[in-house]
């Protein structure tokens, strides 16, 4: 598939603490006024957005964002800043109804990985796939990649031995890897596997499948971010391709994955399943060299992003990860305050900027004031990302969602959208279903449109200030 639609959902994290970082509220009231003016709109926590996205609160009270649907990685990578900066807003008029109440508390939303407490937080990547292909083939040559994939677009972290047992403080390529327990499974909390088998296409089912990968970290980094989707649409190209493919199958996903993590060489013995061992850089560097002649020229500066990746981990010479990567960056950083303090990885100050790094408000975040010194990258200018507030993406069927929920806003009329089906609440309303991802115009959306601009009761609305 060359054209392929995709999509990220982001689970954020929630805390909201006094001046001196006491928690002044639990999770549950800190969501409830975060969502105040999202249930003031849409009477729900679950509403879709004038740019397509899904915004809603998940279960255990995670602020939740799915982008839009993408067939253009750097389109997603501002959809889901997008995100970032509704859910920012939220989280500032919050913390101003907070103030005016006289209360000494402040939300803070991460976008994150692992708490403090060892809880894990969502990044679930959703590729379109044929539904004539044979998805249960997909596994096989997907899982090696996926369970690697994370020395190139990993976001790095620490992980503390846990209490009471022996060992040190060590920097990894991915934290998320530890909460991984199964390779393929239809569930998605119990036993997090890293590829959800789950059948939900939100698409014509005779046509489509949706491959739904949870095991991906939330990272900052555009680049990292637009890494992970095109170098796996490569791989998943060269999959449903037919041609023959590297074969490296390991043994053991759930310990490879792990010992991936601890490693960064890149080059630690991970057992295949025929017999043998093979290298996290042997298997990145396979699938790169494998996929060249798939990409066009406005692809090729994925294999050279890819390949600079790898470099870094096979030489050990960060100079341009550590400006660009996520983990990389993260570990120059965190290096760079334990010298500096002369503490150790497991210092509760680490612990802090960890979570720091990952605050989504531009005038709080770490990895946004490295931005500003030009430590961190920053790629795609300022108005497309403020664009992709509002605008959904053209060239999908998002384009179509996008219109009528402007349109409905913008006219007082109440209605209701999911992925596939648009529909007004009103009697005798019939839903119209857009089923091809592909689909930027359809009569019937139209036709629903005019209704909405003709028959419309409510009052013209300016449109909510964070949507």
């Amino acid at each position: 598939m060359k054209r392929r639609v995709g999509g990220l959902e982001t689970e954020y994290g929630l805390v909201c603490v006094r001046a001196d970082g006491s928690r002044a509220l639990e999770p549950e009231a800190a969501a409830r006024e975060l969502f105040r003016p999202v249930v003031a709109m849409g009477r729900s926590s679950n509403v879709f957005l004038r740019n397509a996205a899904r915004l809603y609160l998940d279960v255990g009270s995670h602020p939740e964002y799915a982008t839009a649907e993408c067939d253009d990685w750097w389109e997603l990578v501002a959809q889901d800043r997008a995100g970032d900066r509704i859910f920012d807003d939220l989280a500032q008029q919050a913390n101003r109804r907070l103030a005016e109440d006289g209360q000494d508390a402040r939300i803070h939303l991460l976008k994150n990985n692992v708490d403090s407490a060892g809880n894990a937080f969502g990044s679930h990547e959703n590729y379109l796939v044929d539904r004539r292909g044979e998805f249960t083939r997909l596994p096989r040559y997907l899982l090696p990649f996926l369970v690697t994939r994370q020395i190139v677009t990993g976001a790095g972290g620490v992980v503390r031995p846990a209490p009471g047992t022996e060992g040190e403080a060590q920097f990894v390529f991915s934290r998320r890897s530890d909460h991984m327990w199964e390779a393929v499974s239809s569930a998605t909390t119990r036993t997090r596997p890293i590829i959800n088998t789950r059948d939900e296409p939100h698409g014509d089912p005779t046509r489509f499948r949706r491959l739904h990968v949870i095991v991906g970290d939330s990272t900052m980094s555009e680049v990292s971010t637009r890494l992970r989707f095109a170098t796996t649409d490569l791989v998943l190209r060269a999959i449903e391709s037919g041609r023959a493919l590297p074969e490296a199958g390991l043994h053991d996903d759930i310990a490879a994955i792990r010992a991936v993590a601890r490693d960064l060489t890149g080059t630690a013995a991970l057992p295949l399943a025929g017999g043998g061992t093979t290298t996290a850089l042997e298997i990145q560097q396979r699938w790169l060299d494998h996929v060249t002649d798939l990409v066009d020229d406005e692809e090729r500066d994925v294999l050279e992003t890819w390949q600079r990746a790898l470099d870094a981990v096979r030489t050990g010479d960060r100079s341009w990860a550590s400006t660009h990567l996520d983990w990389a960056i993260k570990e120059r950083l965190f290096t760079q305050v334990a010298e500096r303090r002369g503490v150790g990885l497991d210092d509760p100050a680490i612990e802090r900027l960890e979570l720091a790094y990952h605050d989504i408000d531009p005038a709080q975040g770490v990895f946004h004031a490295l931005q500003r010194r030009g430590l961190a990258p920053q790629v795609l200018p300022e108005e497309r990302v403020e664009a992709a507030r509002t605008i959904a993406p053209a060239t999908t069927r998002a384009h179509l969602r996008g219109r009528f929920v402007s349109a409905a806003q913008q006219h007082g009329v109440d209605h209701v959208a999911d992925w596939t089906t648009l529909r007004l609440t009103r009697p005798g309303a019939m839903p119209v279903q857009v089923l091809d991802p592909f689909t930027t115009e359809l009569p019937a959306v139209d036709a629903l449109l005019e209704e909405i601009r003709t028959t419309g009761t409510g009052a013209a609305q300016d449109p909510p200030p964070f949507a």
